[in-house]
């Protein structure tokens, strides 16, 4: 057996996984999964950027890979693709190691992709009914479909150029804001700060900053730590990006704060529902599984929606919520045998707090301290409630899995 060979295939499964998207605690446990198969107890540790496998050989010698992560985007498909895989590479080991590799390029090779104008779509659709989700009017939705497409363009050319993280948002960020502010000074009666939200939950962070205290709440300091300052940053590149065109823009437009709109729930559920639909383009989520993850985003929604109708503030109407998407997620995920991840992505999208993670930037650059920490740790503390809400239902699965085992 060349375990060298071994290890770098088991490697590559996890590294595979990371870039597309999925969780670390995945990620490892894969890996952790395929070293079993092949009859070695293996030791993994993976950040956002480099997965490790170290595993003590029948021949007497520990042998230890590593390999480094590229910066990528969030690809459902893809992690769908590869953890069903892991399952068939666990059930049936091949004999010649070398075979993770191929599989793992043949794999990668035959994804199904949207093509480039279907992706656009998707970020006009995304930014039209979030802006109406925000209390925009049809207006502000339609500058701010305009504005995510736009963007998403601007995305597309720099994902190409192969750009860092930074600049691949920074540069979006602007095109965003420029466009919105652009259309206000061209005499189009709408909100500008409504029209940016909409169109801003195209690059939001805000699933990463749940993540990032996923990771926190679970023990995993350096993970978390990792994914919090992407977060940071991301958000850091936003609020330049989008401030930098505001400021140029500043004085051509009349400063219209527009009337918000005020719409039935049944209506605020199903722009979450279509805003969500817009973005499984650009997540690559294929088949029947883009209508379930909509869905799941429209079910958190009412949740939040009735809790906060009972009474409840921001923070218990999120637990809430959170506690029935991660549920929806874990039930479809087990009906289809695929990763709950693959619905969480799309359907959390109308809970994360990125607008705000925004706002508290924006106040940060600005320089006016007390709104930021206001704004900063009101997002942390829903991020947090959110982040819980998925770790609960998934250690009640986890117990009952264990139990019916």
């Amino acid at each position: 057996m060349d375990y060298d060979m071994l290890l770098s295939g088991c490697c590559e499964m996890g590294r595979r996984l990371l870039a597309c998207g999925a969780e670390i605690p995945r990620a490892e446990d894969t890996v952790r999964r395929l070293l079993a198969a092949y009859g070695l107890e293996g030791e993994v540790f993976a950040i956002p950027n480099c997965v490790i496998a170290s595993a003590h050989c029948p021949d007497g010698r520990t042998r230890t890979v590593m390999r480094r992560v590229p910066p990528s985007s969030v690809d459902i498909e893809a992690i769908e693709r590869f953890n069903d895989l892991s399952r068939r590479l666990c059930a049936a080991p091949p004999e010649d190691p070398g075979d993770i590799l191929r599989l793992c390029r043949e794999a990668a090779e035959g994804l199904r992709r949207y093509p480039v104008p279907l992706r656009l779509l998707g970020y006009f659709v995304g930014g039209f009914f979030f802006a109406l989700f925000f209390s925009g009017g049809w207006a502000e939705g339609a500058a701010a479909g305009l504005a995510g497409l736009a963007c998403g363009g601007c995305l597309t050319l720099l994902d190409r150029l192969g750009l860092n993280s930074f600049l691949s948002t920074l540069g979006p960020a602007f095109v965003l804001g420029g466009t919105a502010c652009g259309l206000a000074a061209l005499g189009v009666p709408i909100s500008v700060e409504i029209t940016v939200a909409g169109a801003l939950m195209v690059l939001v962070p805000g699933l990463v900053f749940t993540n990032f205290m996923s990771d926190l709440l679970t023990g995993d300091m350096v993970a978390g730590l990792a994914t919090f300052a992407r977060a940071v940053l991301s958000a850091g590149a936003i609020a330049l990006g989008v401030g930098v065109s505001m400021s140029l823009f500043r004085g051509m437009y009349p400063a219209h704060a527009g009337t918000a709109a005020d719409y039935s729930p049944t209506l605020y559920c199903l722009f979450a529902f279509v805003a969500c639909l817009g973005f499984c383009a650009p997540f690559n989520v294929q088949g029947v599984g883009a209508l379930l993850c909509c869905a799941g985003g429209a079910l958190g929604w009412a949740v939040y929606l009735a809790a906060m109708g009972l009474g409840g503030n921001s923070f218990a109407a999120s637990l809430l919520a959170a506690v029935a998407v991660s549920a929806w997620s874990e039930w479809m995920a087990r009906r289809r045998r695929c990763p709950a991840t693959s619905y969480l992505v799309i359907a959390m999208f109308p809970l994360v707090p990125g607008f705000t993670i925004y706002q508290a930037m924006d106040y940060g650059l600005r320089g006016d301290t007390d709104l930021f920490l206001e704004t900063f740790f009101r997002t942390m503390g829903i991020a947090g409630c959110l982040a819980l809400g998925l770790l609960l239902v998934s250690a009640a699965m986890g117990l009952w899995h264990s139990r019916k085992g």
